[in-house]
């Protein structure tokens, strides 16, 4: 499954409430993060209560703060994402 398409299965699945679909959809996501996509997969993540997804991307961003800084601003990142990072990755 390409990301274009596990990112719309993962919101729909979200509207509504497909788990199934939504925890096949998020698996996808959370394998092919890249500082590219990190932002967007992040507001997804948080958007659409994805749990998996937004602890992949916390656990990414502290492994890669450098390089996700030079591409973003990190306020640009919701709130509760800014939060585990400066904890560490911890929940």
């Amino acid at each position: 499954m390409k990301d274009e398409v596990a990112a719309e299965l993962f919101r729909a699945s979200e509207k509504y409430s497909l788990p199934k679909l939504k925890i096949e959809a998020e698996r996808v996501l959370l394998k092919n993060l890249t500082v590219d996509n990190i932002l967007e997969r992040a507001k997804m993540a948080v958007e659409c209560h994805g749990s998996y997804l937004e602890t992949a991307v916390v656990k990414f961003i502290v492994k890669e703060i450098d390089a996700v800084h030079k591409k973003f601003e990190l306020n640009l990142f919701p709130s509760s994402i800014l939060y585990r990072v400066c904890k560490g990755g911890s929940s």
